[in-house]
This record gives structure tokens, C-alpha cells and sequence, in this order.
């Protein structure tokens, strides 16, 4: 169903999210993906910092840059910034023009998936607490408050648990 205000999304583009790839961020993804990492919230760094983000993304080995793309569209961006303590801090933008028809939980599952093979023990995402969308979001992921930073809620989910279920403790 669409939002007021908002057509309803073509068979094609619910179709998509069926064929939607993650692929490594390329230096040619910045320009479109800049603009969704400007959003409140989200911030490419000021300065001379933000003309080397994308270098600084690609050379960095602990951190695993995706871009979402789906019938050569791009659709989307996931960074996991992977700490020595099995812990990520997820990044996930969905192009303003694609939200809210499946693509957001489409790549988090995809990204789940990658850091369940690189072992993470669990991720973190730090949400605006006036963005409302992004905590429902993550609610419905499994995502649950884990403190504040700033003005920013710290949200914490286990990465091999599925929705708010504890993971399981099997004692040998």
C-alpha cells in the first residue's frame, strides 16, 4: 500500500526487490550515494574530509561498504564498520525515491548475512532519535535501545538472532 501523497509502486519496482545484488562500493558509487548520506541524521564528513570518504571507505580494511543495486538501478548503501570485538556499526540508506517498498530490509538481510560469514557477534546502529522511520525500522529488525549517544539512540541486535529472540545458550 502507498503512503498518502505517494503513487504506488510499479510491478517493476516490487519485482526488484527480488533481484536485488549487494556488490562493493566502487570511487564511482560516491556521487550517487553522497547525496543519501546527507540526509538529518547521516553525514558525509565537512571539510577536506569529505572530498577522501570514498578512498577512506575502500582502504579501510575493517570496513565492509556494500551498494544495493537491482536491475542496474542503484538502490541503496550498507557500510558495516567492523570493531576487534566482533561488533559493527551498520550504515543503511535507501535511495529517497525507493523507500518504503522492502529494499531496506532486503539489504539489511543481505548484510546480516555478510557479517554472520565474517563473524560478528552483533551490530549497532546509532539512530536520530526525531527519526521516527529509521527506529521503527530497526525495531522490526530486532534492533532494541541499548543507551544514547548524543542525540542519537544506540540500538543493539545480536547477529545470529532472529528477530528480539536472545540467542541460545547450549552447554556442552
Amino acid at each position: 500500500m502507498a503512503s498518502p501523497g505517494r503513487a504506488a509502486p510499479s510491478r517493476r519496482m516490487l519485482d526488484s526487490v527480488d533481484h536485488l545484488q549487494l556488490r562493493p562500493f566502487a570511487l564511482g558509487d560516491a556521487l550517487v550515494v553522497e547525496p543519501w548520506l546527507s540526509s538529518p541524521g547521516l553525514s558525509v564528513p565537512a571539510g577536506s574530509l569529505r572530498r577522501e570518504w570514498p578512498q577512506r571507505l575502500i582502504a579501510d580494511q575493517r570496513i565492509v561498504a556494500l551498494v544495493a543495486e537491482a536491475r542496474g538501478r542503484r538502490l541503496g548503501f550498507v557500510r558495516l564498520d567492523c570493531g576487534p570485538d566482533g561488533i559493527a556499526e551498520v550504515t543503511l540508506v535507501v535511495a529517497p525515491d525507493c523507500r518504503r517498498f522492502g529494499f531496506g530490509r532486503a539489504m539489511f538481510h543481505a548484510a546480516l548475512l555478510r557479517a554472520r560469514n565474517l563473524g560478528l557477534r552483533g551490530m549497532i546502529a546509532l539512530v536520530d532519535l526525531t527519526n521516527q522511520p529509521a527506529l521503527g525500522f530497526f525495531d522490526e529488525l530486532g534492533f532494541v535501545p541499548a543507551g544514547r549517544v548524543g542525540d542519537r539512540l544506540r540500538l543493539w541486535r545480536h547477529v545470529h538472532a532472529g528477530g528480539h529472540q536472545r540467542p541460545l545458550d547450549i552447554e556442552l
